[in-house]
């Protein structure tokens, strides 16, 4: 590296250190993780984790057979990496953030650090950055290794692909990192934190979407409120779970067809044939098809003279996920700020 950019380097920490009071609090997490295994131990499983499917069903046919190579990276994205990121990520970021600062306030450490120039506020933004930076950047190295190993295999690598999905994957690490930091701020002791942490997720991935469904029974069967109003509430409240955001942003991004965010949100329902044409006719502006199946009339909806509403296109739905962070920073700060030390 030439003295111009280390110099270029040196001015950019130096105007990060005297504009922003939290960023000497993420800085410290960050360099604290690098001179610890556990950043090392992440990056081993991340690349692991992602590069093992591709050596076992592609480089040794375990799996997947020739039909299923042809299908190349869709196959091994939506069959394999979307269920593995959905269950695994969260459980890693919970590890990775639980005590973050939990730990902190139980050893006293928190006083200390509170005693400089930082306000708790700034704790609260430096430690949800820095744990993001933790968790992002091993993530980050794992998916560009498995993009080189994708490359040299025999399925026709798509970087265009494979790039939106790594985008993805990590706006949803972050996601959860922040969250898990926040939830740390909660509360007194690690313990709490990590419990109150694993039941989030648990909500988050299993009971979600029950509950969504339940809103939308409470409103027709409890306030009449039916028709297409009942179904935007409830497919926006399936939107707002950064899980859910996570799967209908990839099923779109591998979908096909002229309008592959149309399918992936009409994909989020399983009802019967009114709430299915309500859905795809005055929820997402598509046009309801009937097709006969095995276990009667089955409903697709295909694009209609509308486009679909923006406020459930891909671009909105980044923005849902997003937002946890600073819904999480605020509900985190507030709690925390309330806290006697």
């Amino acid at each position: 590296m030439s003295t111009a950019d280390e110099g270029g380097l040196a001015g950019l920490d130096r105007l990060l250190r005297n504009t922003f009071e939290w960023y000497t609090v993420s800085k410290k997490e960050f360099k604290d993780a690098i001179r610890s295994k556990g950043l090392w131990l992440l990056g081993l499983i991340f690349t692991t984790a992602f590069i093992a499917p591709v050596a076992l069903a592609l480089y040794f046919d375990i799996g997947v057979g020739q039909q299923g190579q042809g299908l190349g990276m869709q196959l091994l994205l939506s069959q394999v990496y979307l269920n593995m990121v959905t269950l695994l990520l969260p459980i890693v970021a919970i590890f990775l953030g639980f005590a973050a600062i939990s730990k902190e306030r139980t050893s006293g450490s928190l006083k200390l650090l509170l005693s400089l120039p930082h306000s708790r506020k700034d704790v609260i933004i430096g430690k949800v950055l820095g744990r993001c930076a933790v968790l992002g950047v091993p993530l980050v190295a794992s998916l560009a290794i498995t993009a080189v190993f994708l490359t040299a295999s025999r399925l026709t690598f798509k970087p265009e692909l494979f790039g939106l999905f790594s985008f993805f994957t990590v706006v949803f690490a972050l996601v959860f990192v922040a969250i898990v930091v926040s939830i740390s701020g909660a509360f007194k002791k690690s313990l709490w934190s990590g419990a109150a942490n694993f039941i989030v997720y648990f909500y988050f991935t299993f009971l979600w979407n029950a509950g969504a469904n339940g809103v939308g029974n409470i409103l027709s069967n409890e306030l009449g409120v039916t028709g297409a109003i009942r179904w935007h509430v409830v497919l926006l409240l399936k939107l707002v779970n950064p899980n859910q955001a996570y799967k209908t942003l990839v099923n779109s991004m591998l979908g096909s067809g002229e309008a592959p965010a149309l399918s992936a949100r009409y994909g989020m329902f399983r009802q019967g044939e009114e709430a299915s044409r309500t859905i795809c006719a005055d929820v997402l502006n598509g046009a309801p098809q009937a097709q006969e199946g095995v276990f009667g009339t089955i409903i697709t909806c295909a694009p209609g003279s509308g486009s679909l509403p923006f406020y459930y296109s891909d671009p909105a739905v980044v923005v849902f996920m997003l937002a946890w962070i600073g819904i999480a920073a605020s509900v985190s700060y507030y709690t925390f700020n309330l806290a006697d030390l």
